[in-house]
């Protein structure tokens, strides 16, 4: 066989969907009444992962600690807790809260309290609350670097505009920032159309990070500016259908090599995972999971160490299933799917990080109709 054709063989071989590693799956947490949100950061400054856990139909909010999981309530009296971000303000090594509360997707119906939550010196010990504003609909909250030497700004994006109402949605929604220490609302963006699902800030070149924004109108790049709004940079309109099926739901940001790509769910709440690859006549949109029912959980990492990331995706409706899709060839035009789970994590949120410490990335997921947190521990190559 000629020597080209050979080399073409071995990177063809080397660039195809490989094994996946094996997970030994773990419910950590039960007994929730909804599990909505996981984010996986440490509380307590012991080096490992500590999972908080968003229960949308609780009064409390609590973490649990790495490794025994004992629960530990954070506040209480926070009815319809619907999001948070941890950051640490004040550089000593536990991280600050920033969260959003009494959530409805109606305007009229929802006071939308934005707190920062701060350790009184035993994180393992209620936090002091301090209001920061009042949003309705506070949705998404998120930390974004925005002035170089400078704290991340905080992020809170609402579903929907005030005065924007179901079954249509008809109106503009905003995002609002606010520099720690002032807490001044800043809007950054009013030009959205709709239901604003998801924020999610990126390092879109070095040192430089942009935000991008899954909603009615698709997936849009947003480029910071020290005051005013923003530049919106259209991607993809998403789903093509009449609104509210339409558009995307969910983005995550993810490399095959040096290839970026970005992962969607779409349309709102939908049914299918789309991927979308960066090119020079701009992005082509491939749709890889039409089986979504009531989609939400999305999450994007290299969990086989071969330099080329997979996705993670959980939907909450019927027949409900974690699912891991790898690209099948060199460019991502093609990807498998393996599931993971069915049956025992309606999953609402997955996220992906070193849990146990093995040095391998594990997937922590939260369940909404099951009431559980569960913890899939990457074991490796069979």
């Amino acid at each position: 066989m000629p020597l080209l054709i050979v080399l073409m063989l071995l990177v063809t071989a080397s660039v195809g969907a490989g094994e996946l590693p094996s997970f030994r799956q773990t419910n950590i947490v039960t007994g929730l009444k909804m599990g909505y949100q996981v984010v996986l950061a440490d509380l307590n400054a012991d080096g490992k992962p500590d999972v908080v856990v968003v229960d949308e139909r609780s009064d409390e909010l609590a973490w649990y600690e790495n490794p025994s999981w004992q629960r530990h309530i954070i506040a209480t009296e926070v009815p319809r807790v619907i999001n948070l971000e941890c950051q640490d303000l004040n550089g000593d090594g536990i991280p600050e809260i920033a969260m959003a509360h009494y959530f409805e997707s109606n305007p009229d119906r929802s006071a939308g309290d934005v707190l920062l939550l701060e350790h009184d010196g035993d994180p393992r010990k209620p936090w002091r609350k301090r209001p920061i504003d009042r949003v309705a609909t506070a949705h998404r909250i998120r930390w974004i670097p925005v002035e170089a030497g400078k704290p991340s700004w905080l992020l809170v994006a609402p579903i929907v505009g005030e005065k924007v109402y179901a079954p249509e949605f008809e109106g503009k929604v905003p995002i609002y920032a606010y520099r720690p220490g002032e807490w001044k609302r800043m809007r950054i963006s009013g030009s959205l159309n709709g239901v604003l699902h998801s924020i999610h800030p990126v390092e879109w070149e070095p040192g430089q990070w942009h935000l991008l924004t899954a909603s009615f109108d698709g997936l849009q790049r947003l480029v910071p500016r020290p005051e005013g709004e923003w530049t919106h940079i259209p991607l993809h309109p998403g789903y093509a259908e009449p609104c509210p099926r339409c558009g995307t739901s969910e983005v995550k940001e993810g490399y095959l090599g040096k290839q970026r790509f970005l992962a969607t769910i779409e349309p709102w709440h939908g049914n299918i995972v789309a991927v979308y690859l960066e090119g020079r006549q701009g992005w082509k949109r491939v749709v890889i999971e039409e089986g979504m029912v009531n989609g939400h959980a999305l999450a994007v990492a290299d969990l086989d160490g071969d330099g080329r990331a997979e996705i993670v995706g959980s939907f909450r409706g019927q027949d409900f299933r974690l699912s891991v899709y790898q690209a099948a060839d060199a460019d991502g035009a093609t990807w498998n799917r393996t599931i993971l789970n069915e049956g025992k994590l309606a999953g609402a949120d997955c996220k992906i990080a070193d849990i146990t410490g093995n040095g391998r990335p594990d997937i922590v997921c939260s369940g909404a109709s099951t009431g559980n947190v569960m913890l899939l521990e990457n074991l490796g190559k069979p």
